[in-house]
Protein backbone atom coordinates (compact mmCIF):
# COMPACT_ATOMS: atom_id res chain seq x y z
CA UNK A 1 0.00 0.00 0.00
CA UNK A 2 1.76 3.15 -1.16
CA UNK A 3 0.19 6.54 -0.67
CA UNK A 4 3.21 8.52 -1.75
CA UNK A 5 3.88 9.54 1.85
CA UNK A 6 7.18 8.45 3.34
CA UNK A 7 7.43 7.72 7.04
CA UNK A 8 10.74 7.75 8.80
CA UNK A 9 10.77 6.47 12.37
CA UNK A 10 13.63 5.88 14.71
CA UNK A 11 12.85 2.49 16.33
CA UNK A 12 12.32 4.08 19.75
CA UNK A 13 10.20 6.91 18.38
CA UNK A 14 6.48 7.26 18.88
CA UNK A 15 4.03 10.10 18.85
CA UNK A 16 1.38 9.89 21.56
CA UNK A 17 -1.86 11.82 21.84
CA UNK A 18 -4.18 11.44 24.80
CA UNK A 19 -7.46 12.60 26.16
CA UNK A 20 -9.14 11.62 29.40
CA UNK A 21 -12.67 12.81 30.10
CA UNK A 22 -14.01 12.55 33.62
CA UNK A 23 -16.57 15.32 33.96
CA UNK A 24 -19.21 15.03 36.66
CA UNK A 25 -22.23 12.93 35.63
CA UNK A 26 -20.38 11.52 32.61
CA UNK A 27 -19.07 7.99 32.32
CA UNK A 28 -15.24 8.13 32.47
CA UNK A 29 -13.82 7.90 28.99
CA UNK A 30 -10.22 7.30 28.02
CA UNK A 31 -8.92 7.97 24.51
CA UNK A 32 -5.27 7.37 23.59
CA UNK A 33 -3.66 7.47 20.18
CA UNK A 34 -0.09 6.82 19.07
CA UNK A 35 1.83 6.69 15.81
CA UNK A 36 4.27 3.81 16.08
CA UNK A 37 7.06 2.39 13.89
CA UNK A 38 5.45 -1.07 13.78
CA UNK A 39 2.92 -2.57 11.39
CA UNK A 40 -0.78 -2.78 12.18
CA UNK A 41 -0.40 -6.58 12.14
CA UNK A 42 2.43 -6.47 14.70
CA UNK A 43 0.49 -4.22 17.08
CA UNK A 44 -2.72 -6.23 16.67
CA UNK A 45 -0.83 -9.44 17.55
CA UNK A 46 0.58 -7.87 20.73
CA UNK A 47 -2.79 -6.57 21.93
CA UNK A 48 -4.51 -9.87 21.09
CA UNK A 49 -1.89 -11.90 23.02
CA UNK A 50 -3.84 -11.71 26.29
CA UNK A 51 -1.83 -14.50 27.95
CA UNK A 52 1.32 -12.33 27.85
CA UNK A 53 -0.22 -9.30 29.60
CA UNK A 54 1.27 -10.03 33.07
CA UNK A 55 4.77 -9.92 31.52
CA UNK A 56 4.56 -6.23 30.65
CA UNK A 57 1.31 -4.50 31.66
CA UNK A 58 1.78 -2.58 34.92
CA UNK A 59 -0.72 -3.79 37.52
CA UNK A 60 -1.75 -6.90 35.58
CA UNK A 61 -1.16 -9.92 37.82
CA UNK A 62 -2.87 -12.55 35.68
CA UNK A 63 -4.74 -13.11 32.44
CA UNK A 64 -6.40 -16.01 30.71
CA UNK A 65 -8.33 -16.76 27.56
CA UNK A 66 -11.61 -18.43 28.50
CA UNK A 67 -12.90 -18.96 24.97
CA UNK A 68 -11.35 -18.22 21.58
CA UNK A 69 -12.38 -18.30 17.94
CA UNK A 70 -11.34 -16.51 14.75
CA UNK A 71 -13.64 -13.53 15.35
CA UNK A 72 -14.28 -13.59 19.11
CA UNK A 73 -12.42 -14.12 22.35
CA UNK A 74 -13.54 -14.08 25.97
CA UNK A 75 -10.71 -13.22 28.34
CA UNK A 76 -10.24 -12.43 32.03
CA UNK A 77 -7.65 -10.01 33.40
CA UNK A 78 -6.55 -9.74 37.04
CA UNK A 79 -5.49 -6.26 38.16
CA UNK A 80 -3.83 -5.46 41.48
CA UNK A 81 -2.23 -2.37 42.94
CA UNK A 82 -1.78 -1.00 46.45
CA UNK A 83 -3.32 -4.13 47.95
CA UNK A 84 -6.52 -3.88 45.90
CA UNK A 85 -7.24 -6.73 43.46
CA UNK A 86 -10.04 -7.03 40.92
CA UNK A 87 -10.78 -9.32 37.98
CA UNK A 88 -12.79 -8.38 34.94
CA UNK A 89 -13.86 -10.40 31.93
CA UNK A 90 -14.57 -9.08 28.44
CA UNK A 91 -15.88 -10.57 25.22
CA UNK A 92 -13.72 -9.26 22.41
CA UNK A 93 -14.84 -9.01 18.80
CA UNK A 94 -11.81 -9.43 16.54
CA UNK A 95 -11.19 -8.04 13.06
CA UNK A 96 -7.71 -9.41 12.29
CA UNK A 97 -5.04 -6.69 12.09
CA UNK A 98 -7.72 -3.96 12.18
CA UNK A 99 -9.58 -3.79 15.48
CA UNK A 100 -10.48 -5.40 18.79
CA UNK A 101 -13.79 -4.36 20.38
CA UNK A 102 -14.34 -5.13 24.07
CA UNK A 103 -17.63 -5.58 25.95
CA UNK A 104 -17.98 -6.35 29.64
CA UNK A 105 -18.98 -9.86 30.67
CA UNK A 106 -18.17 -9.66 34.39
CA UNK A 107 -16.31 -7.44 36.83
CA UNK A 108 -16.59 -4.43 39.14
CA UNK A 109 -18.26 -2.33 36.44
CA UNK A 110 -21.82 -1.33 35.68
CA UNK A 111 -20.60 -0.76 32.14
CA UNK A 112 -17.31 -1.21 30.29
CA UNK A 113 -16.85 -1.01 26.54
CA UNK A 114 -14.11 0.08 24.25
CA UNK A 115 -11.50 -1.18 21.91
CA UNK A 116 -8.41 -0.87 19.81
CA UNK A 117 -8.11 0.28 16.21
CA UNK A 118 -5.00 -0.29 14.08
CA UNK A 119 -4.61 1.89 10.97
CA UNK A 120 -1.69 1.14 8.61
CA UNK A 121 0.37 4.17 7.62
CA UNK A 122 2.99 2.20 5.70
CA UNK A 123 4.35 -1.36 5.67
CA UNK A 124 6.14 -0.72 8.96
CA UNK A 125 4.16 1.99 10.72
CA UNK A 126 0.63 2.41 12.03
CA UNK A 127 -1.67 4.52 14.12
CA UNK A 128 -3.07 2.78 17.19
CA UNK A 129 -6.15 4.07 18.96
CA UNK A 130 -7.41 2.89 22.34
CA UNK A 131 -10.80 4.00 23.62
CA UNK A 132 -12.50 2.91 26.83
CA UNK A 133 -15.78 3.97 28.47
CA UNK A 134 -16.52 2.58 31.91
CA UNK A 135 -18.65 3.05 34.98
CA UNK A 136 -18.18 1.19 38.26
CA UNK A 137 -21.04 -0.70 39.90
CA UNK A 138 -21.09 1.69 42.86
CA UNK A 139 -19.34 4.69 44.43
CA UNK A 140 -17.54 2.58 47.04
CA UNK A 141 -15.82 0.46 44.37
CA UNK A 142 -15.08 3.61 42.36
CA UNK A 143 -13.48 5.27 45.40
CA UNK A 144 -11.39 2.18 46.18
CA UNK A 145 -10.44 1.14 42.67
CA UNK A 146 -11.27 4.02 40.31
CA UNK A 147 -7.96 5.89 40.41
CA UNK A 148 -5.95 2.68 40.04
CA UNK A 149 -8.00 1.46 37.07
CA UNK A 150 -7.89 4.85 35.32
CA UNK A 151 -4.10 5.01 35.76
CA UNK A 152 -3.70 1.52 34.28
CA UNK A 153 -6.04 2.27 31.36
CA UNK A 154 -4.36 5.58 30.54
CA UNK A 155 -0.96 3.84 30.32
CA UNK A 156 -2.10 0.97 28.05
CA UNK A 157 -0.90 2.42 24.74
CA UNK A 158 2.51 3.27 26.17
CA UNK A 159 2.86 -0.23 27.67
CA UNK A 160 2.06 -1.90 24.34
CA UNK A 161 4.41 0.44 22.46
CA UNK A 162 7.25 -0.41 24.84
CA UNK A 163 6.40 -4.11 24.47
CA UNK A 164 6.57 -3.77 20.66
CA UNK A 165 10.01 -2.18 20.96
CA UNK A 166 11.15 -5.17 23.03
CA UNK A 167 9.52 -7.92 20.92
CA UNK A 168 10.22 -6.48 17.47
CA UNK A 169 13.70 -5.13 18.19
CA UNK A 170 15.63 -4.58 14.97
CA UNK A 171 19.22 -5.84 14.70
Amino acid sequence: MSSGVAFSFHPAEMVLFDDCVNAENLMPQINRTALVPYSAEQMYQLVNDVKSYPQFLPGCTGSRVLEAGPTQMTAAVDVSKAGISKTFTTRNTLAANQSILMHLVDGPFKSLMGGWKFTPLSADACRIEFQLDFEFTNKLIELAFGHIFKELAVNMVQAFTLRAKEVYRVG
